[in-house]
């Protein structure tokens, strides 16, 4: 209950945020072409994978999923709600990552625990979101994905989950243990392969069935504000599911993605921000729609399922056998990849933590620890009493995270006077003067 009151309260403070910036966020595209394909920026691409696999991740499938399940399909539509106010507080976070990250044994480090602590002065409650992030990324949202790998090998080949907690392990020391460099090489070579895969095997199965398209929007807009849906469960199980499943795939406002932007070298902090709302975008409002259509054209009843083997039917009875195996595909990349971004970004929160300690070795190997802890939980628990875990964690990082955003607002603005300025557009403060 508590999760959905507060579920709505950081949507309308994004809703505010929103008029408050007149959209801006809404320039993304144009601004992330400008850094990616003009400037042919390699670190600012680099960080857009590692950023794109962790957020395309299981929020994309088993998230949609569960969000029709409990939800039904009016969930759709306040994702995409959601999603769209919500970027705002993706473009203000990661400018303001850019703006306080430091260089840390040879790389640049950052995120919300440094501009906590760097831009409101507030040593203690960087130190708690701090350890919650690492946290996060161990226990609370790394099992997630780790139970779609499992879930998804075992629906597939009917693997044991003892041997799926062995591969997992193994596959961890050998890419996640060896440093960002191998991270960053894994993310830039499945993170295309999986996004383009999935986007041509949807697309497909959509025009094939596109006459009954219409039929499936509506349905999605009509649920969307049907009573009984909006009424029910914690103010409102339709709505809020959208928007807590929303929040779960992309992030915004978390604090998470920071510290993957920290690692970007662009020449205005507002760009790698920017950068980051294609990701919202791309993630939440593209391929979450993608999947969610195709779950909606299957005549199913969503509650006989709890995640993944709803996938898994849905791609069976649309293309066979065939349909089974590019179901644990797309499961098992699309979690494999959130999985590897998310230890560099606990690991980053780790290094925060440790900073000025003269023997790093033993908190890294901590850390390392509470990361298997977390496959062997994911492994071994359902993915409704997971994803308990994973919402009350999301509203411990936002509560903090935003608290911060806000108190650093005049922070971005003069970040966002200074890309304009150098633009040679005009000063911002028209866009932010009658509302402050």
């Amino acid at each position: 209950m508590l999760v959905g009151y507060v579920t709505i309260i950081f949507f309308l403070a994004a809703v505010f945020w929103s008029f408050k910036y007149r959209f801006m966020q809404f320039r993304a595209f144009k601004e992330t072409k400008a850094v990616l394909f003009k400037e042919k920026n390699k670190s600012s691409y680099q960080t857009f994978m590692v950023s794109l696999a962790s957020h395309i991740g299981t929020g994309n499938i088993v998230g949609i999923s569960t969000a029709v399940i409990y939800g039904g399909a009016g969930a759709l539509f306040w994702m995409w709600v959601f999603a769209v106010f919500s970027s705002i507080f993706s473009l203000a976070e990661n400018t303001l990552a850019q703006v306080f990250k430091e260089k840390i044994a040879g790389e640049y480090r950052g995120g919300a625990c440094f501009y906590i602590k760097k831009g409101i002065n507030n040593a203690p409650l960087a130190l708690v979101f701090s350890i919650c992030l690492v946290l996060s990324n161990t226990i609370f949202f790394q099992p997630i994905q780790v139970n779609t790998v499992s879930e998804s090998l075992r629906l597939a080949f009917g693997i044991d989950r003892f041997l799926i907690l062995i591969g997992l392990f193994v596959f961890t020391y050998f890419v996640i243990f060896r440093g960002t460099k191998r991270i960053v090489s894994f993310c830039e070579r499945i993170v295309p392969v999986m996004a383009i895969g999935f986007i041509a095997v949807t697309v497909i199965i959509l025009l094939c069935n596109i006459a009954y398209l219409p039929a499936v929007f509506g349905k999605v807009f009509r649920e969307a504000f049907r009573i009984p849906a909006l009424l029910a469960g914690a103010f409102g199980s339709c709505l809020v599911v959208g928007f807590k499943r929303s929040l779960f795939s992309n992030e915004a406002g978390l604090g998470t993605m920071p510290s993957i932007s920290a690692m970007a070298e662009v020449d205005y902090p507002l760009q790698q921000g920017y950068i980051c709302v294609v990701g919202i975008f791309v993630d939440t409002v593209f391929l979450c729609t993608l999947m969610g259509l195709v779950i909606l054209l299957y005549d199913v009843n969503p509650g006989s399922f709890t995640g993944c083997d709803l996938i898994v039917h849905v791609f069976q009875e649309m293309l066979g056998k065939l349909g089974k195996y590019l179901a644990f595909f797309f499961l098992f990349t699309f979690a494999i990849a959130t999985f590897v971004s998310q230890f560099y970004l606990g690991e980053s929160n780790m290094y925060y933590l440790i900073n000025k300690k003269r023997k790093k070795k033993p908190y890294l190997l901590l850390y390392k620890c509470l990361f298997l802890a977390g496959i062997i939980i994911g492994v071994n628990n359902s993915t409704k009493s997971i994803f308990h875990i994973v919402d009350t964690g999301i509203i411990v990082l936002g509560i903090f995270n935003l608290y911060a955003v806000f108190k650093l607002r005049k922070v971005f603005e003069a970040e966002i006077d200074r890309f304009h300025v150098r633009k040679d557009m005009p000063d911002i403060d028209a866009l932010t003067n009658d509302t402050r």
